[in-house]
């Protein structure tokens, strides 16, 4: 059995090199006009060498400029940046098992976290299969669900698609800042007239995020992603770092152009750098001209103690990536990532093969949890 499903995943992989030459073509089309690689034999040792520990292709290799002359890892430094298809595929549902979905569907996740007492925004209403419910999952009138709306003083509402990630399909609603209403009857009905009738939705409240965040850039919730492991009977803290919207954004995304940083697990202290992505770093905020240069984020220690709380009551998924925003209320989970971005952390954290704990990539070819799709 073992060996069928390695031959499967085999299979699949090679089959999924034609998505991943697309989702790399920037960085493709980089390598190839590169005028400072190294020499190509050495370049096809490197890259045999890393297909042969992973048993995939080693996009990696390329994402991470690995075949510059100024880069000076020795293979097995190399070897510790994981490739997407084996983090996504292999590792990652190894470790949730059946339990993906509690991160995939939002209206589930709100009802847990709800369910645990754990602060998260404030759920308006959701829209599911053609009907409207209010938090308590009671159905609504599409009259009164525009109501809710009008009644409510958040500054911006996010409109999320029940299934979605990396931020996809959200849509961000402002209020008139200069109105006592800050959503009129002809804002309320546009909200809802616009959804794709299609689509399942939840709307929820957006946060204002504590002066600290806001001084970073004010247009987004700049929200902390921290990764927690939950391992016989404890969770800890992996990894963190802070994401940040830039350009007018509202969303902190960095699939979506966002911006991250680094945080020291312990103390909270940020990196000096602030990675664009690609390669490309810059030492402050490109809109505010904000600095982490020896900035420690004062309330660290709630944003962690929260992350690791949640772990445990999120105990059956394994690794998380918890969106963590900070407020005048304290902190409040955003959104639960069973399989979080790989790319940015290792743009922040390079390669984090050790901290995940992956002595042997060969162990995963032949387990039977594996994933059809890209998470």
């Amino acid at each position: 059995m073992k060996r069928i499903y390695q031959v499967w995943k085999i299979i699949s992989e090679r089959r999924l090199r034609a998505h991943y030459n697309k989702h790399y073509s920037q960085e493709i089309r980089k390598y190839r006009k590169a005028k400072d690689k190294k020499k190509k034999s050495v370049i096809i040792r490197e890259m045999r060498t890393l297909k042969q520990y992973w048993g995939c292709y080693p996009f990696q290799y390329i994402r991470y400029g690995m075949y510059r002359r100024e880069c000076t890892q020795s293979i097995e430094e190399m070897k510790n940046y994981i490739p997407n298809f084996f983090a996504y595929y292999l590792f990652f549902p190894k470790f949730f098992k059946d339990y993906g979905v509690l991160s995939e569907d939002k209206e589930l996740t709100f009802q847990l976290l709800k369910s645990y007492n754990l602060p998260q925004p404030k759920l308006l209403w959701q829209y599911k299969n053609g009907y409207f419910y209010d938090n308590e999952k009671n159905e609504i009138t599409k009259e009164k669900a525009s109501s809710v709306i009008q009644n409510s003083n958040a500054l911006k509402m996010f409109l999320k698609p029940t299934n979605g990630l990396g931020g996809k399909g959200i849509k961000v609603h402002q209020a008139d800042p200069n109105e006592e209403q800050k959503y009129n009857a002809k804002k309320s009905r546009e909200i809802i007239e616009n959804m794709d009738k299609a689509t399942d939705y939840i709307l929820q409240e957006g946060l204002t995020q504590h002066e600290e965040l806001n001084a970073i850039y004010p247009n987004a919730v700049n929200t902390f992603r921290v990764i927690t492991e939950f391992k016989n009977g404890n969770s800890r803290v992996l990894l963190a770092m802070l994401r940040m919207g830039q350009g007018g954004s509202h969303l902190d995304n960095a699939s979506k152009s966002g911006l991250v940083c680094r945080i020291n697990i312990e103390t909270g202290e940020f990196d000096k750098l602030i990675h664009k992505g690609h390669g490309i770093t810059t030492d402050a905020h490109p809109d505010t001209g904000f600095s982490f240069n020896g900035y420690v984020f004062p309330h660290w220690k709630e944003v962690k103690e929260l992350a690791e709380k949640a772990a445990v009551k999120f105990g059956p998924i394994g690794f998380g990536g918890w969106d963590i925003a900070y407020t005048n209320e304290g902190a409040a989970i955003i959104e639960l990532n069973a399989a979080p971005g790989l790319e940015y952390l290792q743009d922040c954290h390079g390669g984090i093969r050790e901290v995940f704990g992956i002595d042997n990539p060969k162990d995963f070819w032949v387990s039977e949890k594996f994933s059809v799709r890209e998470l």
